[in-house]
């Protein structure tokens, strides 16, 4: 098969058309940039877009393998050159699928890894702070919170209202899966700070939001609570991506008639599989997300879904068109 006498066959068949490479391009459903390596002879047409381009130019794949018009009975030259040109292009395509298939399978691999790491090393709240959490005052000021053998992990973050100046401090208490499989008698001994440089101490997530463990008797009673950082980032990640997603969109139907329409679909819903699957992960559970990473992988998976759902209709959408 000769690369140049091909891309010079297809160059003629579409100008017989009075068609430019841009009009071919689309016709065929592939970028104008492959069709001018084709014509020039940099490249050959894969062997899956064969049909296309002998369909659009109305002749057999095999004068288009031949790279000339086959008037006469063929030859068993011309079988063979054909075959040869065909088994050719048909091992290069089969070693594109096995890298492709190997990367792909490493790929599901790595992630079914990272599923499993996730699951088991996910912080899942503790929400009774009688059950988890007792704080004592040393005779020095120092304030301790002794953990029970049930917490794998805690949590501590410092706020200061600007104000009233008071300043907070806010204790989570998490259990893994692989603690409660490893099993562990020990408790965990944490200093909180000197009671003059807080005012209140609270543990979090309560049964009823969060709960206050400790309080300087000096200062007024809290009133009110504040916004945690996981709802804050869930809730801007939802403007983020639904932004994201309109904007794809709005690309989509002003570019529906060009080639690269398909790929930009392709991207486009990449958030809005994102968006769409952390919105019914978290279907009204956004007054209590405390443990972030442990909706990772359900949001993750349900979007995986969804974008696979959206490339099986879009594929058999593009296929029932070309037809």
């Amino acid at each position: 098969m000769d690369a140049n006498k091909t891309g010079d066959f297809i160059r003629e068949l579409r100008k017989e058309r009075e068609m430019t490479q841009q009009q071919f391009a689309e016709l065929i459903h592939v970028s104008d940039k492959a069709v001018s390596r084709w014509e020039t002879g940099r490249g050959m047409p894969d062997i899956g877009n064969l049909e296309d381009i002998a369909g659009a130019c109305q002749v057999s794949v095999a004068e288009l393998l031949k790279g000339e018009r086959i008037s006469e009975p063929v030859t068993e030259e011309d079988m063979e050159q054909v075959s040869t040109a065909s088994f050719s292009m048909a091992r290069d395509f089969v070693r594109r699928k096995k890298w492709l298939n190997l990367a792909l399978g490493f790929v599901i691999g790595a992630m079914i890894l990272l599923v499993a790491v996730i699951h088991l090393t996910s912080p899942i709240p503790l929400n009774n702070a009688s059950d988890v959490i007792t704080v004592e005052t040393l005779s020095d000021g120092e304030i301790v919170a002794v953990m029970d053998d049930s917490v794998a992990g805690y949590d501590i973050g410092r706020v200061t209202d600007p104000e009233t100046g008071r300043t907070m401090v806010f204790v989570s208490g998490y259990d893994t899966l692989w603690h409660k499989l490893r099993g562990s008698d020990e408790r965990i001994l944490v200093s909180l700070g000197k009671t003059d440089d807080m005012d209140y101490v609270y543990y979090y997530p309560g049964p009823e939001g969060d709960t206050l463990i400790w309080q300087d008797p000096t200062a007024p009673e809290p009133s009110e609570g504040v916004e945690t950082l996981p709802r804050l980032v869930y809730n801007y990640w939802l403007l983020a991506g639904g932004v994201l997603s309109v904007i794809g969109i709005v690309f989509c139907a002003l570019n529906r008639k060009k080639y690269y329409l398909g790929r930009a679909l392709k991207i486009t819903m990449i958030p809005v599989a994102m968006t769409l699957s952390m919105a019914i992960v978290l279907a009204g559970s956004f007054g209590e997300i405390y443990g972030a990473p442990y909706y990772l992988t359900g949001i993750l998976l349900l979007g995986i879904l969804i974008y696979i759902l959206f490339i099986i209709i879009y594929s058999l959408y593009a296929h029932k068109r070309k037809i």
